[in-house]
Formats: C-alpha cells, sequence, structure tokens
C-alpha cells in the first residue's frame, strides 16, 4: 500500500530539503527515522524541494509500506525518531499512482517580512500586476519553462510584520524570495510599482534580488480529493515544543533590537 505524510520542520539547522552527501537535511534525518522503525520499502517522493533555511508546515512525502506494517506509518510513531524540528502531524491512504510532485495541483508559501516603515499600499499596487499567468524569468534564476500562474498573492500585516500568502500551479527555484524583495523595493520606494509590471516582460532580462531565505514557509500543497487524518497527539506535541522555541527566540530578537536601538542613540 502507499501512505502520504505532511510534515512541518524549522528549516535554519537544514542544508535544505534534498538529501546532500555529508550535509545534514530534512531529507535524510526522515529516511533515518523511517528506516529505524523499518516502515520504508524503498525511495519516496516529495512535494517539494526547499532550500537552505526554508522551513515548511505542509510539505508532503509518499512511499510504500508492507500491509501488516501500515500500523507503524503514522506521525505518532515516525515523530518519536525525527528531531524536535521535525514532525509529522497527519497522514493519508493514497492511490497507487499518487505522487506527492506530479499529483500536487497548487502550492502555497508565506514570507514574513520585518516592516521597516513599508508603504504596503505601493506593495499591493505592485503585487496585482503578478496575479494570473506570466513568463517569470526575471524572478528566477531559471531560463527555461519559466511561465507559471499565481493563484492567490495576498498582503497582511501581523505584529509589526508583514506577511506575504502566494498560491501558484508551480514555482521557479527562488521565485516566491525574489517576488518578495521586488515588492520590498516598490514599499521602501526605491522602486516604482510600474516596475514589477517591466520584470514580468522576459526580453528585458532584468532580474530582481533575492530575499533572504530564513524568512520562507511551505505552507501547504493542494490535491484532489486527499483525505487527511490529522494526528492530534502529534500536533499538541509540536505546539508545546513550539511555544518554547518562540519564547528563546523572541527572548533573542529583542535583545537584539535593544542593543540596535542603543547604538542609533
Amino acid at each position: 500500500m502507499k501512505v502520504a505524510l505532511k510534515l512541518a520542520y524549522l528549516g535554519d539547522k537544514y542544508y535544505g530539503f534534498q538529501h546532500q552527501p555529508n550535509l545534514i537535511t530534512v531529507e535524510s534525518e526522515l529516511r533515518k527515522a523511517l528506516h529505524r522503525i523499518g516502515v520504508i520499502n524503498g525511495d519516496f517522493c516529495y512535494a517539494g524541494r526547499t532550500d537552505r533555511g526554508v522551513s515548511a508546515l505542509g510539505q508532503v512525502i509518499d512511499f510504500w509500506i508492507d500491509d501488516d506494517k501500515a500500523h507503524l506509518a503514522i506521525p505518532r510513531c515516525i515523530n518519536g525518531r525525527l528531531p524536535r524540528d521535525i514532525w509529522a502531524w497527519a497522514y493519508a491512504i493514497v492511490p497507487v499512482g499518487f505522487s506527492a510532485r506530479w499529483n500536487a495541483l497548487w502550492r502555497e508559501y508565506r514570507y514574513i517580512l520585518w516592516n521597516n516603515g513599508l508603504d504596503l499600499d505601493r506593495m499591493r499596487e505592485a503585487a496585482e500586476f503578478l496575479k494570473g499567468e506570466h513568463d517569470f524569468r526575471n524572478f528566477s534564476s531559471c531560463k527555461n519553462d519559466t511561465i507559471r500562474n499565481i493563484l492567490k498573492l495576498e498582503i497582511s500585516t501581523n505584529n509589526g510584520l508583514i506577511v506575504f500568502d502566494i498560491r501558484a500551479d508551480g514555482f521557479l527555484w527562488s521565485m516566491v524570495r525574489k517576488i518578495v524583495c521586488a515588492l520590498e523595493l516598490v514599499g521602501s520606494v526605491d522602486r516604482d510599482p510600474n516596475w514589477i509590471h517591466d520584470l514580468l516582460d522576459p526580453t528585458l532580462n532584468k532580474g530582481s534580488p533575492t530575499a533572504l531565505a530564513e524568512g520562507l514557509i511551505l505552507m501547504d500543497v493542494g490535491y484532489d480529493a486527499l483525505e487527511w487524518i490529522m494526528d492530534d497527539y502529534s500536533r499538541k506535541r509540536a505546539i508545546n515544543n513550539l511555544d518554547a522555541i518562540v519564547k528563546r527566540r523572541m527572548s533573542s530578537a529583542n535583545v537584539a533590537e535593544s542593543l540596535r536601538m542603543a547604538m542609533k542613540k
């Protein structure tokens, strides 16, 4: 039988998702955990290859498993073998021909940016140019097959942060981070909103700078008629662990901010 898992992870300690020789990646940690409990039978497929420093809430993998071991392919069993910053929180029994990558209808990313006095109205005006189907060659280092369809691009604020939620039928390498950085330049009044429209002309070959990877999260991947079974125990365990991480990191961020403000006096 074939099983799919929905995974979350904090990416700052990992060299991306995909396996790399002699480097710690999310895939390498996940593969070790699945082998230790004896549930993996061969390789597994994943929905998206996130870069170094990128986190996820809705990464999806699928793999074959023997029927008599299906009871082990649930989040609470797998999480006991994983580091605390990687965890599964839902699973599904999927059709034989299912592929986490090729059956994905859309992917959605979130980018979190510090609001350093940016003009949100200008950014939202510029973001309208990006919605729909366009050639995003200038928003990636890719040079072939660069047409994508952005289904949603929303910009909101939360506790002094700017949140970008972007859904598309597919993404190019660094596409979200380049979109965010371009919109940031518009919000800082370094660029006019119409500059975004110009970047959608692939013949100009201008290109956009790239935002930091640490602000990016793979939020969700959409599939047709897939029924996820949530693991409440695993979700509660993750929330408790994240509470402690947030407390520690907020303290560190506030210390850095205090030092920054003191240096400006």
